[in-house]
């Protein structure tokens, strides 16, 4: 595949279903877009098969999120196919514990911060060079408020909470030590978004339905990060365009 100056190439994880099956169809539906569909198993990612099926530009990927071995390997595919990327949305995550703290199982709190911390970690470190060898060069990691320290949520976060809160960190991080060579690196709140992983929620907020859906929280966060420039980078900004609290 030949890409130009003019060619904009993203990889997004988690990208078979809710907010990064959306944010993968919006994109491809631009012209001169290239995008990898990270997923953990394409076999079973039936609707984005059918998708790719139909849109030549849509590469998808298998990407066990805390692989460093096929994160790797896809780093080397993207390179091989595209020669290098513009965005990373580093999507993929998980959860699904909303104890209290002094209920909190240890294991699940290892595979949420091995997931949503490490994993996010795996990413950066295989794609930062293949963003240095384009103009765009950014890394957007889909966090929550409830990893905000500020304003605690009034469910019990603390397993999913502190993994976000993580991050965060990482993700402020990324910016600190590499925005003097253009990287554009922040998270962004994607919203109380109605898909299945936010499901596990719902008894928790006492709610029967999250209000935002997976494409309007798609294309109001496909803004943001469009209109994201080096004053952006290192900040914490919600799906809405708002700067939020640490």
């Amino acid at each position: 595949m030949m890409t130009t100056d003019s060619t904009q190439v993203w990889l997004v994880t988690g990208a078979n279903r809710g907010i990064g099956y959306q944010i993968t169809t919006q994109i491809a539906s631009r012209p001169n877009t290239v995008v990898f569909a990270g997923v953990r198993t394409p076999s079973k990612s039936t609707e984005l098969q059918q998708f790719a099926s139909d849109h030549k530009n849509v590469h998808i990927l298998k990407m066990e999120s805390t692989s460093e071995e096929e994160t790797t390997k896809a780093a080397a595919e993207i390179e091989a196919t595209a020669g290098g990327l513009d965005v990373v949305i580093a999507n993929a995550g998980i959860a699904q514990n909303w104890q209290l703290a002094g209920e909190t199982s240890i294991q699940s709190l290892k595979e949420h911060f091995e997931v949503n911390v490490v994993g996010v970690v795996i990413l950066f470190k295989a794609m930062y060079p293949l963003l240095q060898k384009r103009q765009t060069k950014k890394f957007v990691t889909i966090s929550s408020l409830a990893g905000q320290l500020h304003g605690l949520m009034p469910v019990p976060m603390t397993v999913y909470g502190s993994s976000k809160a993580g991050l965060n960190y990482v993700t402020r991080s990324m910016h600190k030590d590499y925005h003097e060579m253009g990287l554009i690196a922040f998270p962004i709140h994607p919203g109380l978004v109605d898909t299945d992983m936010g499901k596990s929620a719902l008894d928790a907020f006492a709610m029967e339905k999250f209000p935002v859906t997976p494409e309007d929280s798609a294309t109001l966060m496909i803004k943001v990060i469009d209109n994201a420039g080096p004053s952006e980078a290192g900040r914490f900004w919600s799906y809405t365009g708002e700067e939020l609290e640490w």
